[in-house]
């Protein structure tokens, strides 16, 4: 069963910027100066190897880009290892809005067909595009895309740990 990850990203490194080790970064959320509020942040470099960084800067460019000034770096040669980086909070420390889901919440809930009850699958990933879709994994191990739109997904139940689904008429045959 697919859980919940343990850490969310907010933002992910581009590439070092200026002289000072500041770096460009392209925020994941909703709220992009979520980075200024932060003490520590987790990192999970391209390597796969996770350090905390201390952001000091954090300024909002026109463009939606953020320029971040990290504590532990003061020249751009040692902060280029950060690039493609993904910095990244404990999901118990996300930021929820009254009503809505973070994609994350949504991982290992069952799919239910919202007519039937039926069992439909698993939620794998949600799939960031135009339209966001819910991978779904079928009992027999086939994969199906499913829109994630009012007409589709009739509910997102955390604590009852399912989703429930009207899906198009023979998309999960």
């Amino acid at each position: 069963m697919t859980q919940a990850p343990q850490y969310l990203n907010v933002a992910q490194i581009v590439t070092p910027f200026g002289v000072q080790g500041e770096l460009k970064v392209r925020p994941e959320t909703d709220d992009p100066l979520r980075l200024k509020e932060l003490k520590v942040v987790s990192c999970l470099l391209a390597t796969g190897e996770r350090i905390e960084l201390h952001p000091e800067i954090v300024k909002l460019r026109k463009d939606g880009v953020l320029v971040v000034k990290f504590k532990e770096f003061d020249a751009p040669e040692p902060a280029a290892k950060l690039r493609r980086a993904w910095l990244q909070v404990p999901l118990s420390e996300a930021k929820r809005e009254p009503g809505k889901v973070l994609y994350a919440d949504v991982l290992g809930l069952i799919a239910r067909d919202d007519a039937t009850n039926a069992p439909l699958g698993t939620v794998r990933e949600v799939l960031r595009a135009a339209q966001d879709l819910l991978e779904i994994e079928t009992p027999d191990g086939k994969e199906v895309l499913v829109p994630w739109v009012d007409v589709f997904v009739k509910k997102v139940d955390l604590e009852g740990r399912e989703i429930r689904l009207t899906p198009p008429e023979g998309l999960f045959e």
